[in-house]
């Protein structure tokens, strides 16, 4: 195991000695006093899923209280020592930082990064231009925002680009992506920005990288995070892109990625140039699009709080390191509170 690797403990405590009292917070948490797998409403495998992590905080000797409402944070003081949250979607304007915000407010320790840190992450636009700043290879793009329409031809950024993709600016950009989100030219790349324009949402266009999509879990650690590997998502999509459809409903797992070893020692490197950069993030996964023909990678997302159940590339992760699934989830929540342990004591309250 890698010595950055976070301890795993016997058992999760909280100050007092006694087992971690966890809010459990995810859009398919469950609701007292029926704890089974809520009805499916059309969300892919979030039913099953979200419930599973729930039995797992249970498994590893947490004292979980659940719920799928946004306002049970409101009740966490004093009555949970950490909120594990996945409540990524709520009806409101970039939702993603809602419970964190809440937690620095009143000092709960919680799930994933500081607010803001999650924000950029969640801003595509503004990820890419943290990563072009810490000197990353990124795709060229530019925003269309829904108030106001795509130009008629591409900006100088995009002018040299043969093909584009399209895809959301906020949140999770993989709710309407289709095959449809490739463009051969910028008339084609305005109309798919135009629709989602039209649904409401700010537009990112950036040129389109040949390739194959990999995607790199990472675990934070108090002395350097550590890299669970390369892991290729399958897809059988038009140039190997992954749709939301896919995504949600037709997931074809995830395979190991024979990489070079000079292109594995580059993404280490990016990995600690995005930690020193942005840490420190309890864990997260960093999306690229690879081209083997050449080695040209270009770093496509951060993602924060993302997928981490039993059959995702974190869990994948743990095993080839002797880890089980629940140790994973241990070692993830121990560094968590280590981390949030001291930094509060100096913050006050003004009401």
């Amino acid at each position: 195991m890698p010595k950055t690797f976070p301890r795993v403990p016997e058992k999760l405590l909280n100050e007092a000695g006694l087992p971690l009292r966890v809010l459990y917070l995810a859009p398919y948490a469950p609701d007292g006093p029926d704890f089974s797998v809520k009805p499916y409403k059309g969300n892919g495998g979030y039913p099953q899923y979200h419930h599973s992590i729930f039995r797992l905080l249970q498994d590893i000797g947490c004292e979980v209280y659940s719920s799928s409402k946004p306002y049970a944070i409101l009740q966490a003081k004093g009555n949970a020592d950490y909120v594990f949250s996945l409540l990524n979607r709520i009806p409101i304007e970039n939702p993603e930082i809602f419970i964190s915000s809440y937690c620095e407010f009143a000092r709960i320790p919680y799930l994933g990064a500081p607010p803001n840190i999650r924000a950029t992450a969640e801003d595509k636009w503004l990820m890419k231009l943290a990563f072009t700043g810490l000197g990353l290879p990124v795709a060229a793009g530019a925003v269309v925002s829904k108030l106001s329409e795509p130009p008629s031809k591409a900006p100088q950024q995009l002018a040299h680009a043969e093909r584009f993709f399209v895809k959301k600016r906020f949140g999770a950009a993989s709710d309407c992506i289709t095959e449809d989100n490739i463009a051969d030219n910028w008339q084609t790349a305005a109309d798919c920005a135009q629709r989602l324009i039209a649904k409401g949402h700010d537009a990112l266009i950036e040129e389109f990288c040949p390739g194959i999509d990999y995607t790199v879990p990472v675990v934070g650690g108090l002395e350097a995070p550590t890299l669970l590997g390369f892991v290729k998502p399958g897809s059988d999509k038009k140039e190997g892109i992954l749709t939301g459809d896919l995504k949600l409903h037709d997931h074809l797992g995830y395979t190991w990625a024979d990489l070079q070893e000079d292109l594995q020692q580059q993404i280490r490197e990016d990995v600690m140039t995005v930690w020193r950069g942005l840490g420190p993030i309890d864990y997260f996964r960093l999306d690229y699009r690879i081209d083997p023909a050449t080695g040209t990678r270009r770093l496509i997302e951060m993602n924060i709080c993302c997928y981490i159940g039993k059959s995702g590339p974190f869990a994948m992760g743990a095993e080839k390191l002797g880890l089980s699934h629940g140790e994973l989830m241990k070692a993830i929540l121990q560094y968590s509170l280590d981390r949030q342990r001291d930094f509060r004591k100096h913050s006050r309250c003004i009401i």
